[in-house]
């Protein structure tokens, strides 16, 4: 019984990973070498020629370099960001305004992609949205914002980044009150300042938060960009504001082209995996546990 005991607990999450995650990549990787449609019985073998076709597509090719962009302006953004909020509210800890502020930035989260892309829509309507409406009172120019190709990415990168943030603040804000305040306190009683605090005791002791938050941030950014895209921009104008997932729905969902969505999967899953090992690599070695 004391072997069977911890199977019983594991089991369910086990099917679980199996059924949800490492089941539906093998399915991928197995449809990204076939022509098939998954309606028809008639199955073929096309080899590698789906990816091919991927790699030759221009619209491949502007999604990933989107995606690049995304990850490279949204991923700082949203470590940084919110850790610099986080210790702005832990320093007014006590305070009646604290809970208020706690829950004002996290509300965005909380808030369907939906209900967030069609109310940024609104906002940022080149006709008659408020930012526009602002933009004219102080007698500038108005904007297309997200139907300007040179704007809509950087559009979708605002609206996910305002919809993702509260999350990470609160990872950085449950870590910080884990800090004992006896270190702070002898430290600036030896006349540290508050950047050393920071990054000679805050920063370690926060460590395995910081190293979490760098991780998952990466699935959290490429996931969350999706349902944005699809609300806001449809992945225009002309594709300028598509990406790898949203290129992949297009091929799978849209054109029912199965074989490429896989393919696009597998080069997605690849691409994550190596940058998932260069962070564990290369960053958790910094990391100090207790």
């Amino acid at each position: 019984m004391k072997t069977l005991a911890p199977w019983i607990f594991v089991g369910p999450a086990v099917v679980a990973v199996i059924v949800f995650l490492y089941g539906p990549m093998i399915a991928s990787l197995v449809l990204s070498f076939l022509d098939w449609n998954l309606l028809s019985p008639d199955v073929g073998f096309a080899g590698t020629r789906h990816y091919q076709a991927v790699a030759a597509s221009h619209d491949f090719r502007l999604s990933a370099w989107n995606t690049l962009l995304y990850c490279l302006v949204l991923i700082p953004a949203q470590i940084l960001l919110p850790l610099g909020f986080a210790l702005m509210i832990h320093g007014v800890r006590g305070s009646r305004m604290g809970p208020i502020y706690r829950g004002a930035l996290f509300l965005p989260t909380i808030v369907a992609y939906s209900v967030a892309g069609v109310a940024w829509s609104w906002l940022l309507n080149p006709v008659n949205g408020l930012f526009n409406e602002v933009l004219s009172a102080l007698g500038l120019p108005r904007s297309r914002w997200h139907t300007d190709p040179q704007l809509a990415l950087l559009c979708v990168s605002l609206v996910t980044f305002w919809k993702s943030f509260g999350l990470n603040m609160l990872l950085w804000l449950a870590a910080l009150t884990t800090v004992p305040q006896s270190l702070i306190e002898a430290a600036r009683l030896d006349g540290a300042r508050p950047r050393r605090i920071f990054f000679n005791i805050t920063l370690p002791l926060i460590s395995p938060t910081a190293f979490f938050i760098a991780v998952t941030t990466l699935f959290s950014v490429l996931d969350d960009i999706v349902g944005v895209v699809d609300v806001l921009t449809g992945g225009g104008p002309a594709g300028s504001s598509s990406n790898l997932l949203y290129y992949l729905w297009q091929q799978g969902l849209g054109f029912f082209q199965f074989g490429q969505a896989s393919a696009v999967a597998m080069i997605l899953i690849v691409a994550v995996l190596l940058v998932t090992w260069a962070q564990f690599a290369l960053v958790e070695r910094k990391v100090h546990y207790e």
